[in-house]
């Protein structure tokens, strides 16, 4: 590859074609889908992951209960033309970060209204933000930037992308109030407080009905969640891939260690076990966002087990995914009719 070349990526299909072309897209999408609600019900809701707003309303007439996870650092990117954010800023272009952003963002909240769409705030690592625009003159170089500048503690130091970021959702929410925000990678409670008090005084933080998630990807969350609730968070959504990343101590990123990456591993779901208790515990909502629940039955049947209130998919495993959570909860409440017959027939044998 080299400067200037056009490529087309399927990444469907996992095939670089060198030139511009038309990528088929998967089937789901190609036809219209049935009409919500004409599909059997869940009592696990099923949520859709995005990231930008191209074809939010082919994505919204799919059979789901609203968006999961909408990922605010690609919607920045797309948004801006490439370039970084602070370098906007300092050239005077605050008015067109939310301008821009606003408009992608309203373009998926009215998509789905009145289904909620849970917005994560930007979350790019250090290396992918210097590859933006003008990024090498604001991120810093990391060794290890998977656990470096990112998510909740960022916002602390980079206050002024930040508060545009929660003014972009506020204006979006005057008109779309089912627009909800989540913070990602939390690693202490302090972060937490500080990030919901920058809410709490800006514009956004003013508007009712305002539903705050976090992301559950550093272990640290599983000692923490219950202080994070008693704040004021409504939802938790777990990242696999980070926790199972910081679980078993495997930089995702790399090749070498491919191997021992398994979000099936006994402490990773020690781990979502745990999470998911402390939600019910508390009373909030827990969810997952990944697409191993659609990939992988066996797993989507230990989450609905444990008690997951949602997971979030992308587009083209929302099928599978149902089709998962569907058997698990069939088979779930067929052992307890079973269960509950076989007591019945003991009762009466001892009377």
């Amino acid at each position: 590859l080299h400067d200037g070349d056009v490529v087309t990526v399927d990444a469907q299909r996992g095939m670089v074609f060198a030139d511009s072309r038309h990528v088929s897209v998967p089937a789901l999408l190609e036809h219209p889908a049935p009409a919500r609600g004409s599909a059997e019900p869940l009592a696990t809701r099923l949520y859709v992951n995005l990231a930008i707003a191209d074809r939010a309303e082919e994505v919204a007439a799919l059979d789901v209960d609203g968006v999961g996870l909408l990922r605010g650092e690609f919607m920045v990117t797309e948004a801006l033309g490439g370039r970084h954010p602070r370098a906007l800023i300092a050239a005077g272009g605050q008015g067109e970060f939310v301008s821009r952003m606003s408009s992608e963002l309203a373009r998926i909240a009215r998509a789905f209204a009145p289904r909620p769409v849970v917005y994560r705030t930007m979350d790019f690592r250090s290396n992918e933000f210097r590859g933006l625009i003008g990024g090498d003159e604001y991120e810093p170089v990391e060794q290890n930037p998977m656990i470096g500048y990112r998510g909740c503690f960022r916002y602390l130091h980079d206050t002024e992308t930040f508060a545009l970021e929660l003014e972009t959702i506020a204006r979006v929410r005057d008109d779309f109030p089912n627009l909800h925000v989540m913070i990602p990678f939390v690693r202490t409670k302090w972060e937490l407080e500080a990030c919901l008090d920058a809410i709490a005084t800006s514009r956004l933080g003013r508007q009712s009905g305002l539903k705050l998630w976090v992301m559950a990807e550093v272990p640290s969350i599983i000692a923490r969640l219950e202080e994070y609730a008693a704040l004021g968070i409504d939802g938790v959504s777990i990242g696999s891939n980070d926790l199972t990343q910081l679980m078993l101590g495997v930089d995702r990123d790399s090749e070498v260690l491919a191997d021992l990456f398994d979000a099936r591993d006994p402490a990773v779901l020690w781990a979502i076990e745990h999470i998911i208790a402390s939600c019910q515990r508390v009373g909030i909502t827990s969810s997952l966002c990944g697409l191993a629940p659609s990939a992988d039955p066996e797993f989507a049947e230990l989450l609905v087990r444990m008690g997951i209130t949602s997971i979030s998919v992308d587009a083209d495993a929302v099928d599978s995914a149902r089709r998962a959570l569907g058997t698990a909860e069939r088979r779930i409440m067929l052992e307890h009719a079973r269960a509950r017959d076989l007591s019945t027939l003991e009762d009466k044998g001892k009377s």
